[in-house]
């Protein structure tokens, strides 16, 4: 699978160097579908989830502030 990905935020989740949270817009190349991803490790777990855009935005929170800074930095917004 051909991916174009673009890291948008990042967290740290615990007391350990290595416990990270990261967020990447990833547009498959091969079918168009553009989704978030959400990667996480700690030293007890890891896992990824990957989520529509709607659906991620939905919720409020710096991740999603940081995909819409990313989008339309620039961007007016219409009352």
């Amino acid at each position: 699978m051909a991916t174009i990905e673009r890291q948008f935020y990042r967290s740290w989740r615990g007391p350990g160097a290595g416990d990270i949270d990261t967020w990447r817009l990833v547009l498959d190349r091969c079918t168009g579908n553009l989704v978030v991803r959400h990667q996480w490790k700690t030293d007890r777990h890891s896992g990824v989830d990957d989520f529509g855009i709607a659906e991620f935005l939905v919720e409020q929170g710096a991740a999603q502030s940081a995909l819409l800074t990313l989008l339309f930095d620039e961007a007016t917004v219409a009352a």
